[in-house]
């Protein structure tokens, strides 16, 4: 009913997001480096540079993050290392081996991922990836979090070698994938095609009018001024000079979404309406356990309808949502510099995560 989209799911559970207001994110970038790739060992001068800039470019979208940490990792001291850095071998993310290895590798050193963002700075991706976000917390997967390659990430250093990608957009890029949005051109074949409810379809925003990839703001492929189009949007794959700002619909969206995919990131108790046990199902056990406390209306663990007594209607709330599996995960779409044929997915990655 719903795909891939659990904010309808909870919309349609009754969950009416919150007014707006700051909300601050703390996090943890975590130095991967190899002797393979020198300048994987990145200095602080340009980790803090860069943190200033994530919080310069979500400014606007009331979204600020604390760097609680910057941690080093020798990656050359990973018994896998050496099958994970080179091109022909196992490869980071499309690898199901690889994922398997490096959860491994990850467990030690990740923060509580329900708490904080781990920001990831890596040497290598295969094919072409520059980098790689989850949209939503997930327990499959130490990787959950954003995943950006060494020679793209800060504004300065000799770690930056690709001339379109020097201002540190692929991080603002993958931390809007964190914080819930998808690409503007998500699910679109043509410019301007009618997807259907724009709540419901494409990037689940209704002021990124429907566009196609584009690699250039110079050249794009929907003519400027078509439908209101500007090609400047942070959740395309544009240069890094013409990726400058997020839509009202895409902040609207992120506070909206928060408490709901990443609740534990900004305090907030995990929306499952009609889930009175906390296992993030409705189903045969929440029902037991209100008709067991039928009759005290103050048991606030049964209030699941939020108007402050537990009565008949939150039964009926309970029996509206039976059924529904309150969280899931999705993997992004891989972000990367060249096309690449995503029917490789269906080989190394579960159904869950399929783009």
């Amino acid at each position: 009913m719903f795909g891939d989209e659990p904010l309808l799911q909870a919309k349609w559970m009754g969950y009416n997001p919150p007014p707006m207001q700051w909300e601050e994110i703390n996090y943890v970038i975590h130095i991967h480096h190899s002797d393979s790739f020198p300048n994987s060992y990145i200095a602080e001068s340009v980790i803090y540079d860069a943190h200033e800039h994530l919080n310069e470019e979500f400014e606007e979208a009331m979204l600020s993050f604390d760097l609680v940490q910057v941690q080093y990792h020798d990656f050359d001291e990973f018994w896998a290392s050496p099958l994970l850095m080179e091109m022909n071998n196992i490869c980071v993310p499309y690898s199901s081996t690889g994922f398997t290895v490096m959860n491994e590798y990850l467990e030690p050193l990740v923060w509580d991922r329900t708490a904080y963002m781990n920001v990831h700075v890596f040497p290598w991706f295969c094919s072409g990836i520059l980098g790689f976000a989850w949209t939503q917390y997930t327990e499959a997967t130490e990787l959950d979090g954003v995943w950006v390659r060494h020679d793209v990430f800060g504004r300065f250093g000799d770690q930056l070698n690709m001339p379109t990608r020097m201002e540190n957009k692929t991080l603002i890029h993958e931390v809007g994938h964190y914080v819930s949005l998808h690409h503007v051109f998500r699910n679109v074949e043509f410019c301007g095609e009618n997807l259907g409810d724009c709540l419901e379809t494409g990037d689940f925003v209704c002021d990124t009018p429907p566009t196609k990839l584009n690699w250039s703001c110079e050249n794009p492929i929907c003519p400027p001024g078509l439908y209101d189009y500007t090609p400047n949007n942070h959740m395309d794959y544009y240069v890094d000079s013409c990726r400058t700002n997020f839509t009202p619909g895409q902040i609207e969206r992120m506070h909206a979404a928060l408490p709901i995919l990443r609740p534990g990131l900004i305090n907030q108790d995990i929306f499952c309406a009609g889930d009175v046990n906390g296992d993030l199902v409705v189903g045969s056990m929440d029902l037991l356990l209100m008709m067991e406390y039928w009759g005290e209306v103050d048991w606030e663990q049964g209030d699941v309808n939020g108007d402050g007594f537990f009565t008949v209607m939150d039964f009926q709330v309970m029996l509206s949502n039976w059924g529904v599996i309150c969280y899931g995960a999705e993997l992004d779409p891989f972000y990367r510099e060249e096309k690449f044929d995503k029917s490789i997915l269906r080989e190394v990655l579960p159904n869950s995560v399929r783009d």
